[in-house]
């Protein structure tokens, strides 16, 4: 469930440069307003915050009430350095961190992929206790099989997702989706040839996984815009994408 200390370091390192990262905050961001409009007062938990990127980035856009956790002390060293408000709590086992407060936005990005499905419902239960009747929760993951490869080892990943998948594991919540879109579409046959690669690689003992780092690394400036712009343009045609190596989901309590 930890990630050591050197992919964290690269994320720190990434969160407010690398295309992938800017994208999915941007995304969160456009949900949140979509919901609430011009109201900044909402209350925010990031859940599995990691270094903080996102809830700095919510913050430089007038969402003060934001707090978050995440289970490893590295993770809540480095938000620390960003003067967030943070603590550290395991995700698997916070039901009574919260029993005095409730939210308006819960965000759980690239988290519960380290997780088999019935510690999955666990924690999206708990979530549904904390979440304000007209909340949401937006959590994004990593999603197709055949995009498997060195980072999901790197960050301990068990699983990638469908939407079905996610289906299955609301089928006894009282959760609802109310928005979905796979992304990174049109950068799928870049990312699905290199992670071929490196399946192929991994299955000839061609690569140490004790030494395997992820993709969190910012590349050249020219190749990050141009991936962050081939994104943004992926968005304005597509509302909900069918296809890409992450799923983005939207999710409210049923009525």
């Amino acid at each position: 469930m930890l990630i050591n200390y050197e992919e964290y370091r690269m994320m720190y390192e990434a969160e407010e440069k690398l295309w992938w990262y800017r994208i999915l905050h941007e995304k969160v961001l456009k949900e949140i307003q979509k919901r609430f409009h011009e109201n900044k007062q909402i209350k925010i938990l990031d859940a599995g915050c990691g270094t903080g990127g996102l809830m700095s980035f919510l913050i430089k856009h007038g969402y003060h009430n934001t707090q978050g956790f995440d289970y490893s002390p590295d993770a809540v060293s480095f938000c620390k350095e960003r003067n967030l408000n943070v603590q550290q709590t395991d995700i698997t086992n916070f039901d009574n961190v919260f029993v005095m407060e409730t939210f308006d936005v819960i965000v759980n990005d690239d988290v519960v992929y380290q997780f088999d499905n019935l510690t999955i419902t666990k924690i999206f239960h708990t979530f549904q206790l904390i979440l304000k009747l007209d909340g949401i929760i937006i959590t994004n993951n990593n999603a197709f099989n055949i995009f498997y490869g060195t980072h999901d080892i790197a960050v301990g990943g068990k699983q990638r997702f469908k939407l079905s998948d996610f289906k299955d594991i609301f089928l006894n919540l009282n959760l609802k989706i109310i928005y979905h879109t796979y992304w990174s579409l049109l950068l799928s046959p870049l990312i699905l040839l290199v992670r071929l690669f490196q399946q192929l690689q991994l299955k000839l003992n061609l690569i140490d996984v004790n030494k395997i780092k992820s993709d969190v690394s910012v590349p050249s400036g020219f190749i990050n815009t141009l991936f962050y712009r081939v994104v943004k343009f992926e968005e304005r045609f597509f509302k909900k994408g069918f296809f890409g190596s992450s799923l983005f989901l939207v999710l409210r309590k049923k009525v």
